[in-house]
């Protein structure tokens, strides 16, 4: 097999060629990452021996020209160019789906055309009638009409007039027979382009590979790999929560977009975590020159200053000079991991148009353990919340994505996952719990020292907080609350809480206390938690949130 580096730029002069064949190259295999995708298609045909030129058309002119890979079986490579200007079109091969929308889209027009005709016809006769009427009137109003034998004139003009006016009033009944079900057959013509437009693939602009190859007499097979920044994909969780039961399963699901400028069908297709569109080296760094000079030489030179900043800058390169990273191509990837890379390999062959379609794969489910709790964060809500504590036992990390969250059947919310390692904790909220009333209050300064004191270097607070169990069942309570966190020295912050907290700083996170316990069917609980900050004198308290 050989291999050849494409580019637009540089194509080689090609020999004297023995004849060109036209071909076409089908999608075959995608890889689709989380931002673009490498896409392969294959040429298979009888190539006789000796030199040709391969023309492939309707390549979609979105691919990156520069990440064009060639190889051959049973042939060889020689010089290729990608005609993007003038390129040769593509004769697109018809599916007999296509062909037969095509035609009864033909005969639905044509029917809708005759029947337009028809009611046409129609009309005209009673727009002819109409003008005889008002021609014979003129007549009969004409000073002609007084010369000759009134009542013969007479006669004639009022059976004509009799005959014009029952010719018209017969078609406009029968246009409007003719015209009845126009609506529906104009409907059922819409229905049918509809289902051709459907049908067909899209009108982009397409560009060409020629290639020279030399045959060997044998049936070849060429291969065409390319990456497009027109595709995408991403993870899609659905969390069902059967709290009575205590079980709790997660479905993954993979959402793919592609506009690439062509439809894929019956594509094998693999998603990557990898990133090949993006940055695939570390930054680098260069030295760092400060100087130090006069204040007024600087302010004098200032309009010089670019310039000597360009000069630095120009020198710093020169000295240090920044290596671009290469560029490379992805191989082929396996089920599960390749390196530090995640690979989902879908199964079975898939269908995907250009920008019509958002395809949702369904990848797993994995049954997690959940330990079922009612937290409850008087400062910020009014309820508290139905939350399961777990632990991701999939095996695999949990990529990021958005979450539809279920509890006991009924879709409570939705939300994302963040990047969760295997083996590593998950809280996960499944809608409010509208019984469990929360309340926070501060009580007014004129309560004395049960409420907000304030002075000009101290502030002392006392917040309650209620909790009120309405339902009729018992619930594993969690409450979490807050005291501010001094980083100065001269800042002092004492608090003190009834009861006293279960956790303190939980995760790292300072500041914030955690009370568990229950709280029973109609149950009521109390945290009084007060705080007290000093400063110095002559200076200002700076509020955080």
């Amino acid at each position: 097999m050989r291999h050849l580096l494409i580019s637009t730029a540089i194509l080689l002069a090609s020999p004297a060629l023995a004849d060109r064949i036209e071909t076409t190259a089908r999608v075959t295999d995608v890889t689709v990452y989380p931002w673009g995708a490498g896409v392969t298609r294959e040429a298979s045909l009888d190539l006789p021996a000796g030199a040709h030129e391969l023309v492939i058309p309707g390549i979609p002119e979105g691919i990156d020209a520069s990440s064009l890979r060639i190889s051959a079986e049973g042939a060889v490579i020689g010089a290729t160019g990608f005609q993007q200007e003038r390129a040769l079109p593509e004769t697109p091969a018809k599916s007999p789906e296509l062909r037969t929308a095509e035609e009864e889209v033909r005969r639905l027009k044509a029917a809708l055309a005759e029947r337009d005709a028809g009611v046409a016809e129609i009309k005209a006769r009673a727009e002819a009638a109409e003008d005889t009427i008002a021609f014979l009137m003129k007549l009969a109003e004409s000073d002609a009409a007084g010369t000759g034998d009134i009542a013969a004139l007479t006669r004639s003009v009022g059976e004509q007039l009799l005959q014009a006016r029952q010719t018209a009033i017969r078609a406009e009944l029968e246009a409007e027979a003719a015209d009845a079900g126009r609506e529906e057959l104009a409907e059922e013509l819409a229905r049918a382009e509809a289902r051709l437009e459907a049908l067909r693939g899209p009108d982009s602009e397409r560009g060409a590979l020629v290639i020279a190859v030399q045959g060997q007499g044998q049936p070849a097979r060429i291969r065409i790999t390319s990456l497009t920044g027109q595709a995408s994909w991403e993870p899609v969780y659905d969390l069902s929560l059967q709290r009575k039961e205590g079980k709790l399963r997660l479905d993954r699901e993979l959402l793919v977009r592609q506009n690439t400028g062509e439809d894929w069908r019956g594509v094998h297709l693999v998603l990557s975590t990898a990133r090949p569109m993006d940055q695939s080296a570390p930054s680098e760094l260069q030295p760092d020159f400060p100087r130090i000079g006069d204040p007024e030489a600087k302010l004098y030179s200032r309009s010089a200053a670019p310039m000597a900043e360009q000069a630095v800058m120009d020198s710093m390169e020169r000295a240090y000079p920044a290596s671009a990273p290469e560029p490379g191509i992805t191989g082929s990837a396996l089920a599960g991991m390749v390196g530090e890379t995640v690979v989902y390999d879908y199964p079975t062959p898939v269908d995907m148009r250009d920008g019509a379609d958002a395809l949702r794969l369904p990848l797993d489910s994995h049954e997690l353990a959940p330990e079922i709790v009612a937290e409850a964060v008087p400062r910020r809500d009014d309820s508290a919340y139905l939350v399961a504590d777990t632990v991701n036992s999939t095996g695999a990390v949990i990529l990021p994505g958005d979450a539809t969250f279920y509890a006991d059947g009924a879709m409570v919310g939705r939300g994302a996952l963040e990047l969760t390692a295997a083996g590593d904790d998950m809280k996960l909220g499944f809608g409010p719990l509208t019984g469990i009333k929360l309340e926070r209050r501060i009580p007014d300064e004129i309560e004395g020292n049960r409420g907000l004191i304030s002075k000009s270097s101290e502030r002392r607070e006392t917040a309650i907080l209620r909790l009120r169990n309405l339902t009729g069942e018992e619930w594993p309570l969690r409450v979490i609350d807050r005291v501010p966190v001094s980083t100065q020295e001269n800042l002092r912050i004492d608090w003190s809480s009834d009861p006293s907290p279960d956790e303190t700083d939980p995760d790292g996170k300072r500041g914030l206390l955690v009370w568990n316990g229950k709280i029973a069917a109609g149950e009521e609980r109390v945290i009084t938690l007060t705080t007290s900050l000093r400063w110095p004198e002559g200076q200002t308290l700076i509020a955080g949130d």
